[in-house]
């Protein structure tokens, strides 16, 4: 797990650093999984935090116990899950329709857990994901 503050729009520039820097744990079970803390539409643009994190294997810890210091277990608990499939340039607009449309008509309230995207296909030639958008709900 990578914490971040910045704009959004350097996610693509930290995720490859991240993946790089990370590729020796990752196995063709791993999913990228990003934990945003802020919403852009009223935080300022260079100041938004997020975690950039992967699945790990659990004995992975016993090979670097370095690892230790960057590892967090992500509670689970009941989510709205909407999959996105997409450009990266769309992804602004889908979390919009999500909280301004879905959220106020389905009868949920947010939870005060944070939002994941669970990352399931990226093409990074085309900026094309299938993500998984996670509400904290209740």
């Amino acid at each position: 797990m990578s914490v971040y503050i910045g704009n959004y729009k350097e996610l693509r520039e930290q995720w490859g650093i991240f993946i790089e820097k990370y590729k020796v744990y990752q196995t063709e079970n791993t999913r990228f999984v990003e934990r945003s803390y802020d919403d852009p539409t009223i935080t300022l643009v260079d100041q938004c935090l997020y975690d950039i994190c992967m699945t790990i294997e659990a004995d992975c810890l016993l090979k670097n116990n370095w690892l230790l210091e960057n590892v967090c277990i992500i509670k689970g608990g009941k989510f709205a899950v909407y999959r996105f499939e997409g450009y990266i340039n769309e992804i602004f607009q889908a979390f919009q329709g999500l909280f301004s449309v879905w959220l106020p008509e389905s009868g949920y309230e947010m939870d005060e857990r944070y939002g994941l995207d669970i990352y399931q296909f990226i093409d990074c030639e085309r900026d094309y994901v299938v993500m998984d958008m996670c509400l904290p709900i209740k």
